[in-house]
């Protein structure tokens, strides 16, 4: 009787122990799975008791509230029509809630399997060798610039890429535009001369039999209006420094028309009989992580910069690979890959954080095929010898990817917490040239570069194409000569002159001919053979000092604000060996008398949650200084005083509770005691944290 009583009160137990753990969803388990058919949204979900409620939430970042219901029962199963009207709620995400409580991150579709996709070849990558804005010459009428598509085929060109302006293609003004197409039940105006223009770039590179990549982008002028549904809601046409801008993921139109242009120009150009051309893959928007020159979004922080971004590549994923199985998108990223470009966290951020950011967005909401379109121009433009870039190590953590460490791209993202259904992700490279230097030796170094590039593409499997640029020196390119020929001096920015040392070597790059044409170049890369181009063992990362606080004020980012007295100079410096990510520092150098004084007003924050410090390195950057004394006063109180030598640095942490909930004013003072000559008084990463 008793081990009667005993199974029973073990079986009630398990059970209750079953109903508990069975509204737990496994953290590597998705909350919820959503598959797509021609009419239809299927759900399924992991076993669990209680009532299951699917609610459907729009794709634009502005959007408020908790969504529609769109099914709500028990079960692990459900099935929704695809369309509510016109409207394709595969443009949608949605939240799978359990007796109420929302599981994680909404879902969005992930598995296309069940529509009718397209699954034709877009063109062979056998050969990597391509060419980004490739020349153009006058027509026989001398009416029209049109490809010189000889050219490229007798470089032996492959592949190459073509610039997509949404803003150029899209009529969203005109009342009855001459061009249209209907999508989700709106005529979406077309502007004839560039769908014709897009149109015939495109057959002619098809003709050529090269592989195109699209560089998707969204151009804004200074004078574009703000209520352009093209135009996203943080960026202010008038500031846009270059003319690409972020793409509209924040509004419910802006988030339309980019979602119909993706649709279109992939239903368009993957046609199987490329009627119209064809398109192999597409870059969203521009070296991203320079977001405020290269895809204008404002001045924003990281987080905010990564959630737009992100939205972006998710929207391009839906409309693209709906209609064709193979279609890839890319993030586009610079050289930048631990280092920033600017000191400005709201105008720049690093490669690596990109990746990271979107990683792990799409792993949270339905794990999608983003890959890397890469950019790796040597450390100095202006140097085409990227074998002595000091800024490239091998190691994850390098500040830049250039040629020097291009294997450790690929092997990076070869890490499992990246892989995409147990593969990594895709890697071209769509954009780097090699400057021809002044002097009689300017056009061999730059040749010499293309040809240690190309071997080392060549042995990195991972690594699918190289496209060159450019073609033609472009003559607004700030001085940079990086064309396989000169400038012709025409009003056409793509008119093609002399042809370089470079255009032989790029010629035979992938032919039997390949070793001789490039033996000229192991003396000037400092090689004896083509062997062991790549390496495949990395450095560790370094143990590098970095800031694991909250900033709450940056004083060398703030530098403009602070008042001078008795100071020569302030300037921005870096401190650090090249190939590790430098330290933003103020060089404050004193006038020959007195102390120099760089006062700031600062709101010290009131929380007791956390400790609130000033920290920084107090610097003499050089070490011929006869030495200087270093003081920092709040309020009036000294809280800081050291005497150096010359090259003495000296870490401190001032800890700030005794100011908090107050406006203080903070002063960096430097006194050079006798002779001031040599006194670069530094102020490595002068902050307020937050720990």
């Amino acid at each position: 009787m008793k081990s009667r009583r005993f199974f029973d009160i073990l079986t009630l137990f398990l059970l209750s122990t079953l109903v508990v753990f069975s509204h737990l969803v496994r953290a590597d388990e998705p909350p919820l799975r959503v598959a797509i058919t021609p009419d239809s949204l299927r759900f399924a979900w992991p076993p669990g008791a209680g009532k299951t409620e699917i609610r459907e939430l729009p794709l634009h970042t502005s959007a408020a509230g908790e969504g529609r219901v769109l099914w709500s029962g028990e079960g692990t199963e459900a099935t929704v029509p695809r369309f509510d009207g016109k409207r394709d709620r595969l443009f949608a995400k949605f939240e799978r809630r359990l007796d109420g409580k929302a599981l994680r991150a909404p879902q969005h579709v992930t598995d296309f399997s069940a529509l009718p996709q397209r699954k034709n070849s877009l063109g062979s990558l056998a050969n990597k060798k391509g060419i980004a804005c490739l020349g153009s010459r006058a027509n026989k009428q001398g009416m029209a610039w049109t490809f010189d598509v000889e050219d490229g085929k007798a470089l032996g060109f492959g592949q190459s890429n073509q610039n997509i302006n949404i803003g150029w293609l899209i009529d969203w003004q005109s009342a009855e535009p001459k061009l249209s197409f209907e999508f989700e039940g709106r005529k979406i105006g077309l502007r004839p001369d560039a769908v014709a223009a897009l149109d015939r770039d495109l057959q002619a590179l098809y003709a050529a039999k090269m592989r195109v990549t699209g560089i998707l982008g969204n151009a804004v002028k200074k004078t574009t209006s703000r209520t352009s549904p093209l135009v996203h809601p943080l960026t202010d046409p008038a500031t846009v420094p270059e003319g690409p801008a972020a793409f509209n993921t924040a509004t419910e139109e802006g988030v339309f028309f980019y979602r119909a242009i993706l649709h279109w120009l992939v239903d368009r150009y993957t046609r199987e009989d490329a009627k119209f051309g064809q398109i192999a893959g597409l870059v969203i928007g521009n070296e991203v992580q320079n977001h405020w020159g290269w895809y204008h979004l404002g001045a924003v922080e990281p987080e905010v910069f990564l959630r737009e971004y992100s939205v972006a590549l998710r929207i391009a994923d839906l409309a693209t690979r709906s209609v064709h199985a193979d279609f890839p998108i890319f993030i586009s990223l610079d050289h930048h890959w631990t280092l920033t470009a600017t000191t400005d966290r709201t105008h720049d951020f690093t490669g690596v954080e990109v990746l990271e950011g979107v990683n792990e967005r799409a792993r949270r909401e339905g794990d999608f095929p983003w890959n890397l379109a890469h950019h790796p121009y040597p450390e100095n433009l202006r140097q085409p010898s990227f074998w002595n870039d000091r800024s490239a190590p091998l190691r994850f953590d390098a500040p830049r990817i250039t040629f020097h460490n291009l294997e450790v791209l690929p092997a990076f993202l070869r890490q499992p917490r990246f892989l995409f259904d147990g593969q990594p992700r895709r890697i071209v490279l769509t954009e780097q040239g090699f400057d021809c230097p002044p002097g009689p030796d300017g056009e061999l170094a730059q040749a010499a570069a293309f040809a240690l590039a190309w071997k080392k593409v060549q042995a990195l499997p991972g690594i699918e194409s190289f496209l060159y640029h450019r073609h033609v020196d472009h003559p607004n390119e700030g001085g940079l000569l990086f064309g396989i020929h000169e400038h012709d001096g025409s009003a056409n920015v793509n008119g093609i002159g002399r042809a370089r040392k470079i255009w032989g070597v790029v010629q035979k790059a992938g032919t039997p001919e390949e070793d001789a044409a490039f033996a000229f170049a192991l003396p000037i890369v400092g090689r004896k053979d083509w062997s062991d181009v790549v390496a495949t063992k990395f450095d560790p990362p370094r143990a590098v000092k970095r800031e694991t606080g909250h900033v709450v004020f940056d004083f060398v980012a703030q530098r403009a604000k602070a008042q001078q007295e008795n100071v020569q100079s302030v300037g921005l410096r870096r401190i650090g060996p090249p190939d590790e990510v430098p330290e933003d520092a103020l060089q404050q150098h004193p006038k020959p008398k007195g102390r120099a004084l760089l006062t700031y007003r600062v709101a010290i924050p009131a929380t007791d949650a956390k400790r609130c410090l000033l920290t920084f390195d107090a610097l003499l950057n050089n070490p011929k200084s006869n030495g200087a004394a270093f003081a920092i006063e709040m309020d009036g109180r000294e809280v800081f005083a050291r005497q150096l030598k010359g090259a003495a640095r000296v870490p401190a942490e001032i800890d700030l509770a005794d100011f908090r909930g107050r406006e203080v004013i903070i002063t960096f003072i430097v006194d050079p005691l006798t002779e001031p000559a040599g006194d670069w008084a530094t102020w490595v990463a002068p902050r307020i944290v937050l720990r």
